[in-house]
């Protein structure tokens, strides 16, 4: 009988969690209609650079026949793996969503399952705060209905999507190993975590670790110690930074090198800092379009300008945080989830924020990061809890009259506001002429729907008050308003007409690059282009074509090419040299059609192995740029290293060097030297190369490049892009997975076991 009972429970457990991945399915089917089906794609610059890019990989493999450790496609050079760019092979989950390959299904429902995931995330969570069915649901469409998390799809933010989908699974797990300590708990949080750093959005996994903090702060605050929690825990955050070690490991090394790591370990301040929030932009939370709807209709404050999206929180999110702050509403997991949400508010006002600076310059591995924004996403998300919190409060109360006034009252404030707002304060916000009938039309359209909205609902809670409504009918109703709400918004972000572009129309697009692609296919390689102008919105189009281009996009690209960045345009003989050390042959540009000019007699590059008379070392890179800032500057005479200038010949007319074999990962130099002579490689320095066949110590020269004192006589020098690091920390990953998995399952069927 015991079974037949529990069987039952399961079975309702199911039933509902059907209702609830089909409701989920359903609202997000319709949402992308127009690119599930293949017609629409997003093609954003930022959904094109890595799409670009992992072009230019597919067609290195299948040219070399190995995966390229390193990428020449972009910035002369950087490394794939360290750079957390084509990662997907270390994100366990994609065996399985590699599935969906097999069914020809379009690439977006890699980002959709995700974000149905992270909606399921939330409806799990609640049940497990007791919050009842249709509660929960309805905290799980509120999420998935964000604003931010749909416009990370939209603008090729997949990786922070993808990301996010794990913070309530994370915090679920948190709460389930704080109420029970045992291995099936620690096994399970471990997995949730690996997964979710694995998928290599490594500020998203920042702040859910940030979130664990807080936690364990407010139970050292509120409760007694428990040891073995904390012991637990413990392991499971270890655990899981194991399991992801594949990626973190190689990006920790390659943060030193990047611009992340320009001052004091992370990214300089002020760079780190654009895209901060403001209490200004909060007024978006209740009004979406208020400074625009991003792009060339934003008008606000944040910098650089705001071009993607409005923050939005939903009506009824913040008519339930009122009420419940109004009601003094007192809960543990409650008030935990309302720190949770005002210091992540905090935190997304970065530079407006007074304490962000204290925190950048302080915290572990803060200072890493930037766009203070993205803390919107915790701060979204733990707000939707307090305002489900707040919602299931009043609901189990709802027979209390003064009650339901309380939120009668809520709405009506919020109303009048609204209507005053639609014919008095409008007029008076002070907008650019350009731009003042777009918004103000963009204002009155969210005001309508928002008075309609709130009228409605008034309606409908003053009916109960003398009219007996089943708190399943008022939930429901809520749900439909809240969809129609949320779903407005976002097929706004969707439907934005400057991303969402017909299929045939990027086919389209790709046909020159094609074309370009068969124009230098037999141009001698290996040599490097510059792209004199953009084609389109497509970044890094360049490395679609295999070509090797010195410019680019990547966020956290190499800090020893960027340092010149600023003086390219203001000191040209900076970027004359600069291109003559990277070995530009080529001028590409778009003019409705392809030119290519050659740059070798304007510019006379240096080969790609050249020989260095005279190395000098210098301190600051200001002696460098100032020495690069000749026109009488040669590196083949005289370079420049920060590092000790090692002993070696001047070349004569009888020294030779030459590349034997270039790939990607391996350059074979063939030499034949009276004496040791000093050999500059125009290839990007980076610290993972290493020459193999002999002890040959490779040192960066001209704050960019490769160079070595080769040994005289006859050699063979082999140098190759060591990613052992990559090879042990991958093996690490899966053995740590496999124990976790172990705990699960092992703790699981010893449960089942003893039940039965």
């Amino acid at each position: 009988m015991n079974l037949i009972k529990n069987f039952k429970i399961n079975k309702n457990k199911i039933i509902k969690l059907s209702i609830v991945v089909a409701t989920l399915f359903l609202i997000t089917s319709f949402l992308y209609q127009k690119f599930i089906n293949g017609t629409y794609i997003f093609a954003s610059g930022d959904y094109f650079a890595p799409k670009m890019v992992s072009e230019s990989i597919k067609n290195l493999k299948n040219i070399y026949g190995e995966y390229p450790y390193w990428l020449p496609s972009i910035f002369g050079g950087m490394p794939t793996i360290h750079s957390l760019q084509n990662i997907s092979n270390y994100y366990m989950p994609n065996f399985f969503l590699n599935i969906l390959k097999l069914f020809s299904t379009p690439e977006i429902w890699t980002q959709l399952i995700h974000l149905i995931f992270a909606g399921l995330g939330v409806y799990v969570l609640l049940r497990f705060l007791k919050v009842d069915f249709l509660i929960s649901l309805f905290g799980s469409i509120l999420f998935l209905l964000t604003p931010y998390m749909n416009v990370c799809i939209v603008h090729g933010h997949g990786s922070q999507i993808m990301t996010a989908a794990y913070i309530p699974w994370i915090c679920l797990a948190m709460l389930k190993l704080w109420n029970q300590q045992n291995l099936q708990n620690l096994g399970l949080l471990a997995i949730l975590i690996g997964f979710q750093l694995q998928r290599g959005h490594i500020q998203i996994a920042y702040y859910t670790w940030l979130m664990i903090a807080i936690f364990i702060l407010y139970k050292i605050i509120t409760s007694k110690l428990v040891p073995k929690f904390y012991y637990y825990l413990i392991g499971s955050l270890l655990s899981g930074f194991l399991m992801s070690i594949s990626i973190i490991w190689p990006s920790y090394l390659y943060s030193e090198h990047s611009i992340r790591g320009a001052v004091k370990g992370g990214a300089a301040l002020d760079y780190a800092t654009n895209w901060s929030f403001s209490a200004y932009e909060m007024i978006t939370f209740i009004i979406p379009s208020f400074y625009g709807f991003g792009g060339k209709t934003y008008w606000g404050t944040i910098q650089p300008a705001m071009t993607d999206f409005p923050n939005y929180l939903g009506i009824f999110t913040v008519v339930f945080v009122i009420y419940g702050f109004i009601k003094r509403f007192k809960n543990n997991i409650y008030i935990y989830f309302l720190l949770l949400s005002i210091f992540f508010l905090l935190l997304s006002f970065g530079k407006n924020f007074f304490l962000f600076e204290t925190l950048f310059n302080y915290m572990p591995f803060f200072n890493k990061f930037r766009v203070p924004m993205m803390a919107l996403m915790m701060f979204q998300f733990s707000i939707i809890i307090v305002s489900v919190l707040g919602f299931q409060s009043f609901i189990k109360t709802i027979n209390n009259k003064i009650n339901s006034k309380y939120l009668i009252g809520i709405l009506s404030v919020l109303l009048i506001f609204f209507i005053i707002f639609k014919f008095l304060i409008i007029d008076l916000i002070n907008i650019r002429e350009e731009l003042l009938v777009a918004i103000k039309n963009m204002i009155h359209a969210d005001l309508n729907k928002l008075i309609i909205i709130l009228s409605t609902t008034i309606i409908i809670t003053v009916y109960s008050l003398y009219n007996t409504i089943k708190n399943k009918t008022y939930i429901i109703l809520f749900i439909i308003l809240a969809v129609i709400d949320m779903y407005a918004i976002n097929q706004q972000i969707i439907d934005n007409p400057a991303i969402a572009t017909k299929q045939s129309i990027i086919q389209e697009m790709i046909l020159p690059l094609d074309d370009l692609k068969k124009m230098t296919k037999d141009i001698k390689k290996p040599y490097r282009i510059i792209s004199l102008t953009g084609y389109g919105q497509i970044r890094n189009w360049a490395a679609y074509a295999n070509l090797e281009d010195i410019t680019g996009y990547h966020p956290a690209k190499l800090k020893n090419y960027a340092k010149f960045e600023p003086y390219l345009n203001t000191y040209p003989n900076i970027a004359r040299n600069l291109f003559r050390l990277l070995n530009v042959k080529k001028m590409i540009n778009w003019n409705g059609n392809w030119e290519i000019i050659s740059a070798e007699e304007n510019l006379r590059p240096v080969n790609r192995v050249f020989f260095v008379d005279n190395l000098i070392k210098y301190n600051k890179d200001e002696e460098l740029l100032l020495a690069m800032n000749s026109d009488q500057f040669n590196p083949t005479q005289l370079s420049y290293t920060k590092s000790d200038v090692p002993k070696f010949k001047k070349s004569n007319l009888n020294s030779k060097a030459v590349i034997k074999k270039w790939s990607p990962n391996k350059i074979i130099i063939e030499t034949d030297l009276e004496n040791d002579n000093f050999i500059g490689l125009s290839e990007v320095y980076y610290p993972n190369w290493q020459i193999t066949n002999h002890n040959i110590e490779i040192i960066e020269i001209n704050g960019l490049l490769r160079g070595f004192v080769a040994p005289k006589g006859k050699n063979t020098i082999i140098m190759q892009f060591n990613h052992n690091d990559i090879k042990y920390s991958s093996l690490i990953s899966i053995i740590v997975f496999f124990i976790m998995l172990s705990f699960c399952l092992s703790t699981y069927l010893l449960t089942t076991k003893n039940n039965y």
